[in-house]
């Protein structure tokens, strides 16, 4: 029989090795781990120009392709540069729609060269920007005492605030431009969170007083040289637009040089100078119209069941009280509380009253003869508020004395006071909501700005332990009826505290950072 060439026979052994093969399943198909990438943040509360981070990754052979991610949504793509791979976040890359302390969720994700991709856990962030940033020395202190005011502006700018070292108290000036070596004085009694430094009158050349209250003042001149000192129990000190100061205490009003010569007093008791009555609020220096040359003090006279509110228009030369310069205003219950505050011409007094859980606050008109600041006499009670919430704590003018700012403990309410607008004497606030605090907070500190801008800043409220905290929020607006343009809270235990320079670009101490942020136009135009 013929044989077929291809057919050949199989040996026994191989044909049972190849049943064997064909009765096995086949090994796994091998599938490689997803790559890792982490995102590290230098700081999760920043204040700065940028947001600084870096990216690892773990996995690939060859990366890719880098991403970063604010939640869901795409920042950029980022140049693969080893491990760890920095990067920093300019501020325009950062979207402001939550607001301007923007909340991060910062992830990052990479991909190989073969396709493999994984995402990182996100991590999370606070980034508020500002213009500049000056570092502190080292990693123990801070640029600036914890209060201070600013001298001069643009870069030649500096730092006045007071501050213990061990058991003695320090006057400083800190140069922007040299943080490292400050100036220092020391003074004759302590520095603590109640210390006062004035702006400094007249304005650029003047004098500036320093105050602990109930323990001592001194005079300080533009060059930081100390001009006169005492230690005493000053009620309170407000400077007059020559850099004189009015001092009050116990007894009465005095009228001081920056040397420490009294010009004048008026006391409270006894006949000669008296002064009827005792302080209501500041007194004021007036420098320009119907009563330029005059000082109006707000007094309060105390009867057993009344207040009567008045004020005094006192001759600023030689504090001379002439006949028919006190202008009565109101009585008032005695347990009722009242402030009070003048426009630049002292034509006109703003007087606040708090009632059962609200205010109202009426506006005065002052000249001889004029009849109280009550609802029967229009002629001098020029308009008064709808109730307000909450307790009052202070009136402040600002804006060219067209807007008064009416602070309460935890509600910031902005009045048009312009004579004779469609809005005199209404709050302007946005949707006639207040700005306030965040959660618990309470104001501290507030601080009008250029044009219509004003800042607060914002503390924890007053323990026994601890009865004048720190500020850890500010909140501004850069026009009443725009209401909130930012809010920027620092977290873990620091604080913060701003001031205005000469120019008025507001600085901000963070922590143990010194910054100076951006514009309120800046600001605005970032959101």
């Amino acid at each position: 029989m013929a044989h077929s060439p291809f057919r050949q026979a199989v040996p026994a052994s191989a044909l049972v090795s190849l049943l064997a093969l064909a009765c096995n399943n086949p090994p796994p198909v091998t599938t490689p781990d997803p790559p890792q990438v982490t995102v590290s943040l230098e700081e999760t509360s920043i204040v700065g120009r940028g947001v600084k981070l870096s990216l690892s990754t773990s996995g690939c052979d060859q990366v890719q392709r880098l991403e970063l991610f604010n939640d869901t949504t795409f920042i950029k793509q980022v140049t693969y540069a080893g491990n760890p791979t920095p990067v920093e976040l300019a501020r325009d890359e950062i979207s402001y729609a939550q607001g301007l302390a923007v909340p991060l969720s910062l992830s990052a994700r990479v991909t190989c060269a073969d396709g493999r991709a994984n995402v990182s856990q996100g991590q999370v962030a606070t980034f508020f920007p500002v213009e500049e940033v000056v570092e502190p020395p080292n990693a123990t202190s801070q640029v600036v005492p914890d209060y201070f005011v600013a001298d001069g502006s643009g870069n030649s700018v500096s730092f006045i605030g007071c501050a213990m070292d061990g058991a003695r108290p320090y006057l400083y000036r800190v140069d922007k431009n040299s943080p490292n070596s400050p100036q220092r004085v020391e003074i004759n009694f302590p520095c603590d969170a109640t210390t006062l430094i004035t702006d400094r009158k007249p304005a650029g050349t003047g004098t500036r007083w320093v105050w602990t209250p109930g323990r001592g003042l001194l005079s300080l001149d533009a060059n930081f040289k100390v001009l006169y000192s005492a230690n005493g129990a000053v009620e309170n000190l407000v400077v007059a637009a020559d850099g004189n100061a009015f001092l009050y205490n116990v007894t009465g009003l005095y009228l001081v040089t920056p040397k420490g010569q009294v010009r004048w007093s008026r006391e409270y008791t006894g006949a000669a100078n008296l002064l009827p009555g005792r302080p209501a609020g500041d007194p004021v220096h007036i420098t320009s119209g119907p009563q330029a040359g005059r000082v109006l003090v707000p007094l309060r006279e105390e009867h057993t069941d009344t207040v009567n509110i008045r004020v005094v228009s006192l001759r600023y030369t030689d504090g001379d009280l002439p006949a028919g310069y006190q202008y009565e205003i109101d009585e008032l219950n005695p347990v009722q509380a009242a402030w009070t505050a003048f426009n630049d011409t002292g034509t006109v007094m703003y007087l606040g009253t708090q009632q059962q859980g609200s205010a109202t606050v009426r506006a005065c008109a002052l000249g001889a003869n004029l009849p109280a600041c009550v609802a029967s006499n229009p002629q001098s009670r020029l308009w008064i508020s709808d109730p307000i919430p909450g307790s009052l704590a202070a009136l402040i003018p600002y804006a060219n004395n067209n807007r008064l700012a009416v602070i309460t403990s935890n509600r910031f309410w902005f009045m048009d006071v312009t004579r004779k607008s469609l809005t005199e004497g209404r709050i302007i606030n946005k949707d006639q909501q207040p700005l306030s605090p965040t959660g618990a907070l309470v104001g501290r500190f507030a601080q009008p700005g250029k044009g219509e801008a004003f800042f607060m800043f914002n503390s924890a409220p007053g323990t026994s332990d601890v009865p004048n905290p720190y500020p850890v929020e500010i909140v501004a607006t850069d026009k009443a009826e725009q209401g909130l343009l930012y809010r920027y809270q620092i977290p873990g235990g620091l604080s913060l505290y701003g001031a205005l320079d000469d120019a008025g670009t507001l600085w901000m101490r963070a922590g143990r950072k010194l910054v100076k942020p951006f514009s309120l136009a800046e600001y605005r135009q970032l959101r």
